[in-house]
């Protein structure tokens, strides 16, 4: 160190010399410019001397342990698949999820089902009273049988021909308006009875039995749980990046389940002009027990994907003075050398380099932030 010391005051004492061998014989501006040329000649001397310094820790091997190289971790890139995911918070609704409502009102006379209970489609739900109309039903009957007998009595006589033509149409249009009326009776007879449009869970029973129910009164609340989706209302800024082929991930917190790749089913064509959103949603495949109207959903929906993208880990993206995106790529001489970096999305700790870097570099990761261009670096693993 003694020598270096020495070599470095060599052009101080030559500017000492010169200087006061001028005298005051030299202007101003002789003085600045042999100032410059002197300042000069410090810098190259200096490099030298850095230079010479390098030189001699490579070769003195006796204090070669004393040399104490950052130690880094690298990431050796390689093409993947890179995909972007933005999250948004939904529900799950039943495709079939409805108030169960007669026809035809009155006094229920019967009530089937209870809360909780597992029906099949058809399944008697309530019966309401219909006495009036069974009586019109069985006063319609009496006269549909006579208008027969004389219907088959006309077509008789037209048969041996002795009848008369008026006679018989007659008797043939008032047993066929009975048949209609009497159809029509039985029809609205069974609307006194109330069945399951569909299968599925007795959610709410509304009324007790003796009950007056209206036209319009909700007897059951009527659940399908095999038929299940996941909605939530998007930004209107994702239209352009979505469509039915983009894939979801649907996590249910409460359950700690998460569904992956589900297919987008349908997404809305009305912008709500309040909060500027549209309504997704995705079919839940065999959805289990547990899986109920209402609950809630967390959507991570895929918005940009890339088969053979150049992938590294956020954290040794740095930035210069400028805010450009660098990062330190490890060379064949362990030498860390910082290269600029066009940056792409990032999710998940990842970001995509859209130019700068490909595959096979060896991006330092682990110690980065401590290092400088041209550093030379130990690789640990």
């Amino acid at each position: 160190m003694n020598n270096n010391y020495k070599i470095a005051l060599i052009p101080f004492a030559a500017a000492s010399l010169w200087l006061s061998s001028c005298g005051e014989e030299s202007t101003l501006e002789q003085l600045k410019t042999k100032q410059a040329t002197i300042e000069d000649d410090i810098q190259a001397k200096q490099k030298e001397l850095f230079t010479i310094g390098e030189q001699i820790s490579l070769l003195d091997t006796a204090n070669a342990e004393a040399i104490v190289y950052p130690r880094v971790s690298v990431v050796e890139l390689k093409t993947q698949v890179f995909n972007h995911f933005f999250e948004i918070q939904g529900s799950l609704e039943a495709e079939k999820n409805v108030m169960v409502v007669p026809e035809a009102g009155g006094l229920i006379k019967t009530l089937t089902v209870k809360e909780g209970q597992y029906i099949s489609k058809g399944h008697t739900i309530a019966s309401f009273d219909s006495e009036v109309i069974a009586s019109n039903i069985k006063e319609l009957e009496e006269q549909l049988e006579l208008s027969k007998y004389m219907y088959e009595k006309q077509k008789s006589l037209m048969d041996q021909g002795v009848g008369t033509e008026i006679n018989f149409k007659q008797a043939e249009g008032q047993y066929q308006s009975l048949q209609k009326t009497l159809s029509t009776l039985k029809t609205q007879k069974g609307k006194f009875v109330l069945k399951a449009p569909f299968s599925g869970y007795v959610e709410k029973v509304f009324p007790v039995l003796g009950e007056m129910a209206g036209p319009s009164s909700p007897i059951i609340q009527l659940i399908d749980l095999s038929s299940m989706k996941a909605t939530a209302n998007i930004s209107e800024v994702y239209l352009r990046k979505l469509n039915t082929n983009s894939l979801v991930n649907v996590f249910f917190p409460a359950l700690e389940i998460e569904l992956e790749e589900l297919p987008v089913k349908r997404i809305g064509k009305f912008v709500n002009p309040v909060n500027r959103t549209v309504m997704l949603e995705v079919n839940i495949p065999k959805p289990g027990d547990n899986m109920v109207p209402n609950l809630m959903t967390v959507m991570n929906v895929r918005d940009y994907r890339n088969e053979k993208a150049i992938v590294v880990p956020s954290s040794v993206i740095l930035k210069d003075a400028n805010q450009e995106s660098y990062v330190y790529v490890l060379n064949k001489d362990d030498v860390a050398v910082q290269t600029p970096i066009k940056i792409g999305q990032s999710y998940s700790g990842e970001t995509e380099v859209l130019k700068g870097l490909s595959a096979g570099d060896k991006v330092i990761d682990k110690g980065a932030r401590k290092l400088v261009n041209g550093d030379i670096v130990t690789v640990v693993k």
